[in-house]
C-alpha cells in the first residue's frame, strides 16, 4: 500500500475516534432515555463489540503462525486483519456511546468500559500504523492491546452479569488476591435481609453501591450502611430521629437534601415505615422478621420469596472439594445464594451412585435440585436423597430405581417435580406418589 495512503486512512482512524473521549467528558451517560432511534442504534452494540474481539486475536496466532519459515506468508494478513479490527473497534465505541447516552445508563462501571471501548479503538489504529513502520514497537503496543482487550471486556462482563461475575465462585486463594469481599454473614431469614436491603436495592443502591458512591455512601452490603459516608454514620441505632438516612428520606422532595436524588422515585409511605420501625429495634441483622411490630403490609409486586435453603456461601470450600472428590458438579441455581444448588452429574453419570448421594451429607440441606438421569443409583440411594430436605426437583429418569425406592421420596415435603422416565417403577409406586402432597409434577414414561 502506498504511503500517501496508509497516511490518509491514518488521518481518518484518528478523525473518527478523536471526538468519542470529547463526547464521554462533555456528554457523559447520564440516566436519561432519549429518542427512539438513537437507542435502535445503540442496542446494536452487543453485537458488533464482537467483531473487534474475534479480529484482535486473530492478530496475534497470525503472527505466531508466521514464526514458522512456511508461513511467514502469513504475518502479511495481519495488516489486512488489523485494519478491519480498527473499523470494527471504531463502530463498536460510537455504538457503545449511543446506547450509553441514550439508554439510561449512568455510573463509574459505565464510564469504565466506554473509556475501554475508545483506547482500544486508538489502540488498534496505533498498532495498524505500527506494524507498517515500527515493527519492535508494534510488538510491544500489541501486547498492550492485549491487555486492554482484557480489562475491557472484564468491565463489559460486570455491566451485563453483575460486579462479582468472573470472581463469585473463583478459589478462594484468588478472590483474596484480588480482594474480593467475603460474605457478610447477613442472615437470610432476618427482618433486614426480607424487608429493608430489598428496600436499598431497589431505591437507593443505584447511586450508592461499589462503583458509584456518592458522599462516600454505600448501601448495597449492611456493613457498609453502618459505617456511614464522608459526614459519618447514616444510621444511629434506637434513634431513627437522629439518623441521617432516615431524615433524608422523609425530607420534602424539592430539598436539596432529599433521597433518593436525581428525581429518581421516593420511597412508599410503608418503605419508610419499615425503615423506622428496623432502626428503632436496634438496626442489627439478627432481629426476626415476626418480632417487628407495627410493620406495614409488603405489597404484593414487592413481596420477597422466602430463602429456599441457607447462605450457600460459607459452605463453599466444602462445595469445591465434594465436587473435586466426588466428580459431580455443585452449581448455584442463581446469583442469589440462598437459592440453593443443582447437583448435576450429566458429564460422567457412571460415576455417581449411592455412595455419592451419601457422601453428599454435609451439603444436603442446601441441594434444591438433583440431576440423576442415567446414573447409577438404586433404591440404597433413595434413603441419603430423603434426606435432602429443601430438594425441589429430581430426575432419576434411565436409573434402576424402583417402587421400594420412591417410597422413601414420600418424606421429601418440598418436592415438586419428580422424573422416573425409563425406571422399574411400579403402577402401585406411581399411585402412592399421585397422594403426595406439594408434588406438581410426576413423569412416568416408559414404566411398569
Amino acid at each position: 500500500m502506498p504511503l500517501r495512503v496508509r497516511a490518509w486512512m491514518l488521518g481518518v482512524g484518528v478523525a473518527a475516534i478523536v471526538p468519542l473521549p470529547i463526547l464521554l467528558i462533555y456528554a457523559p451517560p447520564d440516566g436519561q432515555q432519549r429518542g427512539e432511534l438513537v437507542q435502535f442504534l445503540g442496542r446494536f452494540h452487543p453485537l458488533a463489540v464482537h467483531i473487534p474481539i474475534a479480529l484482535f486475536l486473530l492478530v496475534p496466532l497470525l503472527e505466531a503462525a508466521a514464526l514458522v519459515r512456511e508461513r511467514r506468508h502469513l504475518r502479511q494478513a495481519a495488516g489486512f486483519v488489523w485494519g478491519l479490527a480498527t473499523v470494527a473497534a471504531i463502530a463498536s465505541a460510537w455504538l457503545g456511546w449511543l446506547l450509553a447516552w441514550s439508554g439510561g445508563y449512568e455510573g463509574s462501571l459505565v464510564t469504565r468500559h466506554m473509556w475501554g471501548g475508545v483506547s482500544l479503538a486508538a489502540a488498534s489504529l496505533t498498532c495498524w500504523g505500527l506494524y507498517h513502520w515500527k515493527r519492535r514497537a508494534y510488538a510491544v503496543a500489541l501486547l498492550a492491546t492485549l491487555g486492554l482487550l482484557i480489562w475491557t471486556s472484564d468491565q463489559g462482563g460486570k455491566l451485563t452479569h453483575g460486579e462479582t461475575f468472573l470472581t463469585e465462585h473463583s478459589p478462594g486463594p484468588l478472590r483474596r488476591w484480588l480482594g474480593e469481599e467475603k460474605p457478610s454473614g447477613v442472615d437470610p431469614t432476618s427482618f433486614y435481609a426480607m424487608r429493608v436491603q430489598p428496600i436499598f436495592e431497589d431505591k437507593c443502591v443505584h447511586c450508592h453501591n461499589a462503583g458509584k458512591f456518592k458522599g462516600k455512601l454505600r448501601l448495597d452490603r449492611y456493613e457498609h450502611v453502618m459505617r456511614g459516608g464522608k459526614d459519618g454514620p447514616v444510621i444511629r441505632a434506637g434513634e431513627p430521629g437522629k439518623s441521617e438516612l432516615f431524615r433524608r428520606v422523609t425530607l420534602p422532595s424539592d430539598s436539596k437534601d432529599f433521597m433518593p436524588a436525581e428525581g429518581k422515585p421516593a420511597l412508599s409511605a410503608a418503605e419508610t415505615k419499615t425503615i423506622e420501625l428496623w432502626i428503632t429495634a436496634g438496626a442489627t441483622t439478627q432481629i426476626a422478621e415476626s418480632a417487628i411490630q407495627g410493620l406495614p403490609p409488603l405489597p404484593e409486586e414487592n413481596a420477597v420469596s422466602a430463602p429456599l435453603t441457607a447462605d450457600y456461601r460459607p459452605q463453599w470450600n466444602t462445595i469445591e472439594g465434594l465436587e473435586t472428590s466426588l466428580s459431580v458438579r455443585l452449581v448455584p441455581r442463581s446469583q442469589n445464594p440462598t437459592d440453593g444448588l443443582i447437583l448435576r452429574t450429566a458429564s460422567a453419570p457412571e460415576r455417581c451412585n449411592d455412595a455419592t448421594l451419601a457422601q453428599l451429607a454435609p451439603v444436603a440441606s442446601l441441594i434444591v435440585d438433583a440431576e440423576l438421569a442415567r446414573t447409577m443409583v438404586t433404591d440404597k440411594g433413595m434413603q441419603a436423597i430423603a434426606n435432602f430436605p429443601n430438594l425441589r426437583f429430581l430426575d432419576l429418569s434411565n436409573t434402576a430405581v424402583t417402587s421400594t425406592g420412591v417410597k422413601e421420596l414420600m418424606r421429601l415435603e418440598k418436592l415438586e417435580s419428580l422424573n422416573l422416565t425409563e425406571t422399574r417403577v411400579t403402577r402401585n409406586g406411581i399411585t402412592e406418589l399421585q397422594a403426595k402432597p406439594g408434588l406438581k409434577r410426576l413423569y412416568s414414561f416408559e414404566t411398569h
